[in-house]
């Protein structure tokens, strides 16, 4: 299963960022790939929640339900795909001398079988890559401006 690891440093406290990223209703304003969440069960706000998105990576959108499988404040924040996209993504957030330094990670598998390891490797996994990336640059400005 290919992974993806990228981390930034937010000028804000561990607290305002695990508040902040862990919204349901602010996650489609900073994800990039995320065009819509809801929350389905659960308090959104503890492990065990679950969620539907709408996710786009590429040329088509799809649905992906999720459960929560941690959700530590103001330090662990994880989901793992149910249905749709096989994928889960872990953040982390580390007090920093001038903030927050989160830390996301994210795996999946390609949809397709070989075929779709191929597609990966030429082209999925560099959308993906700069999606995470943009995204945490979309964070540190909704959090720092």
């Amino acid at each position: 299963m290919p992974s993806i690891l990228k981390s930034i440093d937010i000028d804000a406290s561990p607290d305002n960022v695990f508040n902040y990223v862990t919204n349901a209703s602010t996650q489609p304003d900073w994800i990039m790939f995320m065009k819509s969440v809801d929350i389905t069960s659960g308090d959104g706000q503890s492990k065990g929640t679950t969620d539907r998105s709408v996710i786009k990576l590429g040329p088509r959108a799809q649905e992906v339900e999720a459960l929560w499988t941690e959700y530590d404040p103001p330090r662990v924040f994880a989901r793992k795909a149910t249905s749709g996209m096989e994928m889960e993504g872990r953040m982390t957030f580390e007090p920093s001398d001038d903030g927050t330094r989160v830390e996301w990670t994210i795996g999946y598998r390609p949809p397709m079988g070989p075929l779709g390891m191929v597609v990966d490797a030429l082209f999925m996994n560099r959308v993906f890559q700069n999606e995470i990336e943009e995204s945490l640059e979309s964070l540190k400005a909704q959090l720092e401006g």
